[in-house]
């Protein structure tokens, strides 16, 4: 049976921090985490350390007051492709019970708990084909505050180029397809793989990631990161994102080779492959534009940008790329049925 909510607001991790009194037991031995004069500051389990049995992010944090937990949607194990949501979260926890760490009070903390991280995504039935890839790099509404750099062996990360780590903030898109196929550890733990498999036959996964409470409060547009107003948020935080990055604005269709001057520019453009930072990066260096002319490189890389969007469109269909995409990050649609 298909459940209907804002589709916008599927994390495939989240990091959580709620009441220790909603930690009923343990089962193994956590870690002891030390301060330098040998006080315990808190125990731990960390699946990436200690259990090779679960090929999934788990960390279980237990403090004198608080309990920390950080879990990947794998945690759904055969329910994977529906993500952590306000419909499956509890489920997240009772599956934790189900591994003998420790045991949970599922609905306490369903009820009652504060984010202080989580990954939005989206998973789109969308070709992420070579071409996609070169419409969407050479494209970014600004090219001097967005890079871009290559994710894994498929995907690609498209970020903001600054330095302080408070106002970082990032777009990772990559072939899912091909990421779970390769993921055979998990994959033998499923009672049925081949369907999991089959739901991400096309699939183009999209992500950021929320690492601060103040971040995540900003992208849903609330006032605290309790469990009871994140799932509650109305907000599309990915599609926000992708127009940050590759902005709203149509690509204006003109003649492409008009006059001498886009003839010129147009080889300059070949010549590096529209790939517009090394364009103006040849600029500098052979000093076409002195450095007192600081307008005069602006304005003429105002003209190549002009001229690679409508290159890209003849070539790649940009404009539909960009435009499909977006319709897609912002559809509502059923989340899956039980697999």
């Amino acid at each position: 049976m298909n459940s209907y909510e804002n589709k916008h607001l599927k994390f495939d991790t989240v990091k959580i921090r709620t009441n220790k009194e909603y930690l009923k037991d343990t089962f193994i031995k956590f870690n002891p985490k030390y301060k330098s004069n040998g006080e315990i500051i808190n125990k731990y389990y960390n699946s990436k350390d200690d259990d090779r049995l679960i090929p999934y992010n788990l960390y279980i944090g237990i403090s004198d007051k608080s309990l920390t937990l950080e879990f990947s949607s794998k945690i759904l194990l055969d329910d994977y492709p529906k993500l952590i949501t306000k419909d499956t979260f509890k489920q997240c926890l009772e599956n934790i019970n189900q591994l003998d760490i420790c045991a949970l009070n599922a609905d306490s903390i369903a009820n009652d708990c504060y984010f202080t991280k989580v990954h939005v995504t989206n998973d789109i039935k969308y070709p992420f084909t070579d071409n996609v890839l070169d419409s969407l790099n050479s494209n970014v509404n600004d090219y001097r505050r967005y890079q871009w750099e290559h994710y894994r062996k498929d995907g690609i990360r498209f970020k903001k180029d600054v330095k302080s780590i408070s106002c970082k903030e990032s777009i990772v898109m990559y072939n899912k397809e091909k990421e779970i196929i390769n993921n055979v550890d998990f994959l033998s733990i499923l009672s049925k793989p081949n369907e999991v498999i089959d739901y991400f036959d096309g699939v183009t996964r999209f992500e950021m990631e929320l690492d601060k409470p103040k971040k995540i409060c900003e992208a849903l547009n609330i006032d605290t990161t309790h469990i009871s107003k994140v799932f509650n948020s109305k907000e599309n935080p990915l599609l926000v994102q992708f127009n940050k990055i590759f902005g709203v604005g149509e690509i204006k269709n003109r003649q492409y080779i008009a006059n001498y001057e886009t003839y010129a520019m147009d080889a300059i453009i070949e010549k590096h492959n529209g790939d517009i930072k090394k364009i103006e990066q040849e600029m500098k260096d052979l000093h076409v534009y002195s450095s007192n002319s600081r307008n005069g490189l602006s304005e003429r890389m105002k003209k190549i940008k002009a001229l690679i969007e409508q290159r890209n469109e003849r070539l790649y269909n940009s404009r539909g790329i960009l435009t499909e995409i977006r319709e897609k990050l912002g559809e509502k649609a059923p989340i899956p049925a039980q697999l």
